[in-house]
Order: structure tokens, then sequence, then C-alpha cells
């Protein structure tokens, strides 16, 4: 009996997954009502850090557009930030998925109120909440919310996505053909980079680019502006910088899939259909890093690193590593396609060096070496050390760790600690490093003290970081160059109002935070001894008098407490009339 039903619920779990991976595009309808159905995103696009996971709908620079929910369900999460997502609701659907809209303006009415009194409830404004499924029915094409510009939002727009429920898996909607944007414009190569590589203690060691400009052929067939062959050594790869237009629109999108073949076989593929959110920092190696941080293309690396995941890549011969012999030619074919099946190619030769001329790297006799599948700790002096946990590298480096020559300056916190080099920023990293400041500190400035990255100019930005016992851990996920501080200087907060004003005619009421350094940790408001719920968004906070049923016709005292992450601590303290 036991038996039957452990296949049975395995049965009903794979088919449901299954169904969940191979969408019906009848069964969605277009989640925006009287919009123009342009695109600013796609799915996947290289972000900092990470992939984007959804696409963004244009909403035709206003807020306000009707957000409908894109099939049968419930609301399964509701989300109130003031970052990432903003205001943002989960809708999961009988089919297995899960549909996400993010950065709404406001929810429809019965979610609105149920979300407020949980805010009052919680007191806190910030609320992550997980809904049964039978509080928030929906039916498809019903309206579920306002479109908006709430959370780390650059214009207004909907943030959307479908999710395989039982594993979160985001899915690549537009090759699923749910999203079918007008596209008839094929994917633009724009330049091509060769790196060769020699490993030295199992430490590959990449020379420096040569880039080769890309000419564009008739029916999207590309070719090096170099007519003759390219000269590569004896072992090598290719980065190729790619970019995608749809039609209408100006803004730049991902690549779906890119494929190299070599004398007409395959031996790189990448394509991204989708990806649960532990893999979506792995862009960081899929990408040629320091490049992908300043262009507005994908900066493709046609090889794989070795502690990439392999998710990403259906076809890898030899890591993506090209070899050739001494003056031996072979073609490569590189082939970018975007979600909506358009294609282009770029054809070129390579010829093999002559082994004089090939790269050959060095290391030094005490060079220090971190490997990406080992853990690893180092002394820089007596204050710094750095700890690099196992997971964190993509690949194995040689770590530059020293005093740094920059002099960190700032006229807001105090300086308690020389900048330290973390080895550079162009490298990228898949998890925190952690970062030790060992130095006794004054008892007064122990509570403010904090880890700050240092610009090249000595600029100053917080870190984050602990103090206790004499040292601070830091965690970052960046290398760069860092130093201790303290930041005993506390927020600002300036009301819209004046004292004593009469509001009877506001419906809400504003203030504006601002801090020198750390940025603010938490904001809280009661009015006439009550807590209330505050909005805030890039600076500016509002409380909702109506909402709040502030009302009378009478003096009502309000007191505003903000602190920033630094434990700094200020109160003020008002009254209006309404």
């Amino acid at each position: 009996m036991r038996r039957g039903y452990f296949f049975l619920t395995l049965l009903l779990w794979v088919t449901t997954t299954c169904f969940a991976q191979k969408l019906d595009p009848d069964y969605y309808t277009y989640p925006l009502l009287n919009v123009k159905g342009y695109y600013s995103a796609n799915f996947g696009e290289m972000r900092s850090n990470h992939f984007h996971s959804g696409i963004d709908f244009k909403t035709d620079g206003v807020e306000g557009k009707s957000v409908v929910a894109v099939a049968d369900g419930y609301v399964s999460r509701i989300l109130y930030s003031n970052s990432g997502y903003g205001l943002a609701l989960y809708i999961n659907h009988p089919n297995g998925t899960t549909s996400v809209y993010g950065h709404l303006s406001r929810f429809r009415k019965d979610i609105a109120e149920f979300v407020a009194a949980e805010r009052h409830r919680l007191q806190r404004s910030y609320i992550d909440v997980e809904c049964k499924s039978n509080q928030f029915r929906v039916k498809r094409g019903e309206e579920i919310a306002k479109s908006g510009n709430t959370g780390s939002s650059m214009g207004p727009h909907l943030h959307f996505e479908i999710r395989n429920t039982n594993t979160q898996k985001t899915l690549n909607i537009i090759a699923h053909d749910i999203i079918k944007p007008k596209d008839d414009i094929a994917p633009l190569i724009m330049t091509l980079h060769y790196f060769e590589v020699d490993t030295l203690q199992g430490v590959p060691i990449h020379s420096e680019p040569t880039s080769y400009t890309i000419i564009k052929g008739e029916d999207n067939i590309y070719h090096t502006k170099q007519a003759s062959p390219i000269k590569v050594g004896r072992q090598g790869y290719f980065v190729v910088e790619v970019s995608d237009r749809k039609n209408d629109c100006s803004n730049t999108y991902g690549v779906y899939h890119l494929t190299a073949e070599a004398d007409g076989n395959k031996y790189f593929e990448y394509r991204n259909d989708g990806f649960t959110f532990d893999l979506s920092r792995y862009c960081n190696a899929i990408t040629w890093y320091p490049q992908q941080r300043k262009s507005r293309n994908e900066v493709i690396r046609l090889a794989h690193q070795q502690g990439c995941t392999e998710v990403f890549y259906p076809t890898m011969v030899n890591n993506g590593i090209i070899t050739a012999n001494f003056n031996e030619t072979r073609s490569i074919r590189l082939t970018a396609t975007d979600d909506c099946s358009n294609t282009s190619i770029l054809e070129f030769k390579i010829k093999g060096k002559n082994d004089s001329e090939c790269f050959k790297a060095s290391l030094h006799t005490d060079a220090i070496i971190a490997q990406y599948n080992h853990a690893c700790a180092h002394k820089i002096d007596d204050i710094a050390s750095v700890i690099i946990p196992r997971g964190v590298l993509y690949e194995n480096i040689v770590v530059d760790l020293k005093m740094s020559e920059t002099i960190p300056q700032s006229e807001s916190v105090v300086i308690l600690s020389p900048a330290y080099s973390i080895h550079n920023s162009n490298t990228p990293l898949h998890k925190n490093i952690g970062i030790v400041f060992s130095k006794k500190v004054a008892h007064e400035l122990q509570p403010h003290t904090a880890m700050a990255s240092v610009d090249a100019k000595g600029n100053l930005s917080y870190a984050g970081g602990r103090y206790k016992l004499n040292r601070l851990v830091g965690r970052t996920s960046s290398f760069g160059t860092y130093c201790l501080v303290a930041d005993t200087i506390p927020p600002t907060i300036n009301p819209g109002f004046k004292m004593g004003q009469d509001c009877r005619s506001l419906s809400r009421i504003a203030l504006q935070l601002k801090d020198n350094f750390s940025g603010i940790k938490s904001y809280n408001a009661w009015i006439d001894d009550k807590w209330v719920a505050i909005d805030f968004l890039r600076g500016k906070a509002w409380i909702n008098l109506r909402e709040e049923k502030i009302s009378g016709n009478k003096k009502h005292i309000i007191k505003f407490e903000i602190i920033d992450n630094c434990g700094n601590k200020t109160t003020w303290d008002g009254n209006f009339i309404r």
C-alpha cells in the first residue's frame, strides 16, 4: 500500500513538473490591458551579477495600467517592499506554474486591505506574505493590480515571470511562445575577441585579448574585417559581443542561443531556457566579466570556466578551447539566435602559430594560489586578512593581496585603517568572501564601525560588517579595495509639511530621509501613539492619512524614527491638523 502510494505520488510529481516545463501558449493571456505591447528587457539578459529572470513590459511611460492574471489560480505570495520587485504578486496556477508581477503601484481592493492589515499587525512597512489557496482566487483576465514603478525600478513598467511552482525555476516565456513580440530583426554581432591560455600549477592564465572588427554582409552573414585567418596559439578561446533588437523599440536585448563550430563540428553551445535562482549569478562566468561590466552588449565567453555550472551549455567539447597546429587552417562558424528564432552567422578562419609565437605565462615563486574547489585564508598584515571559501571562484587564480596606495578620504566618517587591495574588481565572485580587520577601536566608535569599499579616488561606500571583540568581520561579493571606518553621524529627517500645518485637504504627508554613508536600515512612525505604515522609495517617505484613518478636525501628534546601518538613530516629533 505504501509502495503504491509512493509511486502514485512520484508519478503525479513528474507529470506536473513535465507539464509545467512544456507550456501551452493558449493557457495564458497577456498580463496588461491597453498598452502598445513593447518590451524594455527580455529573459536571461546579463545584469549586474544575475540573469534577468523575466521580461519587462513597457507601460507607455505611465503608471496605473491594468495588470491582469494570465490564467486561473490563486495569489500565493504578496511582496510589499521599497527595493527589488517593490509591490509584487505571485499567482499559482493549476498547471504547475507560478506567474509573477513586479513593480506594481497598487493591488486590487481586497488584496490591498489584507496587506494594510498585515503591515499593522506586524508593525512593519515591508512584508513578504504567503497566502492560502482559498484566500485570493483569481480568474484569467481578471484585474489584480495596477502597473507602477516601485522597488528597484528605473521607470514605469511591469516585470513579468512564469516559474515552475515546485522548483521555482524561471522559464523563458518568449522562447516558449507564451509572449510573442513583434520581432523580425536578427541579432547583431558586434566584436570578436581571442584569448590564449597557459596553465601553470593548475591556474589558467589568460593572455591580453586580441580584438577583431566585424563586418555585416548579406542575409545576416558576418565576417571579420581582417581577410586573412586569425592566428591562434596552442590553446585559446573566443569571446563574442552580440546584441539584439525588436521591432519598433530602441532597447537592446540579450541573446538566447549561441553555438560555435570548428570545421563543421559543433564544439560550444550556450542556451538559456530558464534557471533556478541559485544559478543566476553564473552569468558572471558565462561572460567575459570585465567587458560585460561596461558594455551594453552581451559578451559571451565561448569556453567553460573550471567552477562554472554546465546547465547553460548543451554542448561543450574540450571546455570550448580551440587548438590548431602550426600552419593548420580551420574554419569557425558562430551562430547567434534570439528568442524569436531570428539568426545571424559569423564565419572566419583561424591558423596555427609557430610555438615560439604562442603565449607563455609565468608565476612568481611566492604567488598566492586560490583554488575554486578549496577554501583558503591569507593574512596581509597585522590588521587585514582574507578568507576565500570553497565555491567562491569560477576558476583557480593567483590572488593579489596588499596594502593599497590609495588613501581613503571622507569628511563624514572616521577612517580607522589603511586601504587594502583584495585582488581586483574585474575578477567576479560567485559567493561572499570574508575580510577581517583586527584592530582595537575606541569604545564610543565600536557600535558604529563598519567596512568601506574604496574607489580609485579614495571615495568610500558602505560595505557592511560587524565589530566585536576588537575585530570586524566583513563579507563582500566583490573583490576590490576596502578599509575600516566608523560612522557616527545620524540620518536626517526633513518633513514636507510645516509644524502645525492644516492637512485636512491632503490625503498623505511626506518626509525626506537622508543618510551620509551607510543608508537607512529601518524607519517607523507613530501618530497619536499609534503605529502607522510608511511607504519609502528613493529617499522619500509617505504616510497615507486617509488609509490610516487620521481625522477628527484636530491636532495630531506625529513621531518619526529612523536608524542607519551603522546604528545611528534620529527621531523627529511634530504635529499637524486633520
